[in-house]
């Protein structure tokens, strides 16, 4: 669609004034006027860093204009597949997609960057509903529809077998406390090897780990903050050295360590899984869409849309 868009809006724009209500775009029966359009092209604007349409290029302003067409199409023929398959969620799968959305603000930061952007919380609100209803939509039409064979799994693997392995992992025992002079009397009673390098964890250590005698479990490098990357360097049964970061004085005593390497079929399985099923969702996505604009009635004003900057 964007080619052809491009080519009707090659010709110079009038100057001429348009009326907000006037049709610019009617999808099967919904009528979509100047205005709706213009908000968003507004959106569109605003994603893109654009203050001001006259610093843009003829090109650059039909690609905008391409863009705003086509997601009001799909946001549009989406929203009628809705209403066609009655699509419904329940409140509270609204609420956890609202709570998920709210996370890593603080109490009444969400408002304050809505309002800088220009959008009204109860907007806000109806778009995340709109997420899920897509979501369910596209789940139940779409990608329930998808599926992958054993055969294609294992044919990926032995194509690809090199993107598997397991990083070097270690497992080791932790101490943190709050003074460096705390964990120098710790060190020393290590050193005396008068109780347990556990048993000092279970009696001092600050971390949650601490009553299970500084037990972290396995871990990859980079799955920690980069102060413990030293970890990595001790062999089996080795102390560290005192470690300081923002959370306080820390000791690691590693207990096993297993080497990088290539992970297994049936360890790869899952993960492979997932990666061929989000691809052929994508396509089975971008087919079934293609599929609703090719069944639906789509009317273009181009010499309205002309006149839009």
């Amino acid at each position: 669609m964007a080619c052809f868009l491009s080519a009707c809006f090659e010709n110079n724009p009038s100057k001429s004034s348009i009326t907000d209500n006037e049709i610019v775009l009617t999808i099967n029966d919904e009528k979509i006027n100047f205005k709706q359009f213009k908000k968003e092209l507004a959106g569109q604007k605003k994603i893109f860093r654009i203050h001001n349409t006259q610093e843009l290029k003829p090109e650059e302003l039909i690609w905008v204009k391409n863009r705003v067409l086509d997601e009001i199409i799909k946001s549009t023929l989406l929203k009628q597949e809705l209403a066609r398959k009655n699509i419904a969620v329940d409140q509270k799968e609204i609420d956890k997609a609202l709570n998920n959305a709210n996370e890593g603000y603080v109490k009444g930061s969400l408002e304050k960057s809505l309002k800088l952007e220009g959008v009204a919380i109860e907007d806000w609100r109806r778009s995340i509903k709109n997420k899920v209803l897509i979501k369910k939509l596209i789940r139940q039409h779409v990608n329930s529809k998808v599926s992958v064979s054993d055969k294609e799994l294992q044919d990926y693997f032995e194509k690809a077998n090199n993107k598997f392995h397991k990083k070097e992992m270690v497992r080791a025992l932790h101490i943190m406390v709050q003074s460096e002079e705390e964990i120098r009397e710790i060190q020393d009673e290590l050193r005396r090897k008068q109780k347990s390098f556990s048993d000092l964890a279970r009696e001092f250590s600050l971390g949650p780990e601490g009553e299970r005698g500084g037990d972290l479990g396995y871990f990859e490098i980079g799955q920690m903050p980069e102060e413990f990357d030293e970890v990595f360097k001790l062999k089996r049964n080795m102390v560290s050295s005192i470690i300081r970061t923002p959370y306080g004085f820390h000791l690691f005593k590693v207990v096993d360590k297993i080497k990088e390497r290539k992970m297994s079929f049936k360890e790869s399985k899952n993960k492979i899984e997932k990666i061929l099923l989000q691809e052929l969702q994508d396509i089975a996505f971008r087919e079934w869409l293609l599929k609703l604009k090719k069944n639906a009635q789509i009317n273009i004003e181009y010499d309205l849309l002309q006149k839009i900057s």
